[in-house]
């Protein structure tokens, strides 16, 4: 009994720490916040300007001629792997605008008028979980483990990303993109030997078949000699069935029809099954660049009141020796 009630104490004592530890760390936070209520309210005419000043500059930057929307697309890959696919999409999101050498006007064969609108173009890698050829997840941290043999990057899709400032040029950016990738003789190499197999492939199967089924009728009609076979214990005279290579044959069409298949999708090197997406809500909008605005501006009035208020102790601290 002395053991128990010696558990049940310690227990107790340590759901009291607990709360007691939770209860002081609230207690300093609203005793920080009213601090800096008052250091704020001690320097209103400052905090109040410079709050007007960044909420001013958050609208500035969030307004119509500024806003940046967000265009996304799945693409298939037939042939190259996606990493190689990314390692040519590297040209497009090391463009700059300030090295016309380098602006996405030259690289994509774009006017200026519509290549100044463009913010950014990336890729990501699409993960698979379960190894089922089902897209599961796109990781636009660039952060997967390469060491994770469960959740694999898959090898014939990515996932494309436009910023833009003007959501009607999509289409002519999404053209000029898959032109891009298209028109690269290591992908387009890729692309075509692979497309080459798959023909191949197509009449191997078709030859088999003919070669097959000329070969089942010869020997459906080939006259056999009679003889004596044991089988499940009965005494057998002569051939009883013929064989005429039916396995053989679904085998190859199955196989044939697989590959016509994926033949059908097998039109360039990258394709979109749906085009971009555009995502109608940018991404600097009014509503979520007057937050941030408030919020930076009042930890910068914070600092500055804190500033003003030990401007002496500095000036001091600065000429002492």
């Amino acid at each position: 009994m002395e053991e128990n009630n010696s558990k049940e104490i310690n227990l107790l004592q340590l759901l009291t720490i607990i709360f007691n530890w939770l209860g002081n760390i609230f207690q300093n936070i609203f005793k920080t916040i009213g601090k800096a209520l008052k250091l704020c309210y001690r320097n209103r005419i400052v905090v109040i300007i410079i709050l007007v000043l960044a909420i001013i500059l958050g609208q500035y930057f969030s307004r119509s001629s500024a806003r940046i929307y967000r265009a996304e697309a799945m693409a298939m890959i037939n042939g190259p792997q996606a990493q190689t696919v990314k390692e040519v999409m590297k040209q497009l999101q090391a463009s700059s605008t300030r090295n016309k050498s380098l602006s996405f006007g030259i690289k994509l064969s774009l006017p200026d008028s519509i290549a100044k609108n463009i913010v950014q173009i990336s890729s990501y890698d699409v993960i698979d979980y379960l190894d089922d050829d089902v897209a599961d997840e796109v990781d636009f941290d660039n952060k997967h483990s390469l060491s994770d043999t469960l959740n694999l990057k898959m090898k014939d899709r990515l996932y494309f990303v436009i910023k833009t400032k003007n959501i009607n040029q999509v289409p002519i950016v999404q053209n000029a993109i898959l032109n891009f990738l298209n028109t690269n003789s290591v992908l387009l190499n890729s692309y075509n030997i692979e497309k080459s197999n798959m023909l191949s492939t197509i009449n191997i199967c078709e030859t088999e078949s003919k070669r097959i089924d000329s070969l089942a009728r010869v020997n459906y009609f080939k006259q056999n000699d009679q003889q004596l076979n044991i089988e499940n214990n009965k005494l057998l005279i002569g051939e009883q069935r013929k064989q005429l290579f039916y396995g053989e044959l679904i085998e190859l069409q199955n196989i044939k029809a697989g590959v016509q298949f994926r033949l059908e999708g097998f039109k360039a090197p990258i394709i979109l099954p749906s085009n971009f997406v555009v995502n109608p809500i940018p991404e600097n909008g009014r509503v979520k660049y007057g937050v941030i605005s408030i919020l930076i501006g009042f930890v910068i009035a914070l600092l500055i009141s804190i500033l003003i208020e030990n401007f002496k102790y500095l000036i001091t601290y600065l000429k002492s020796e």
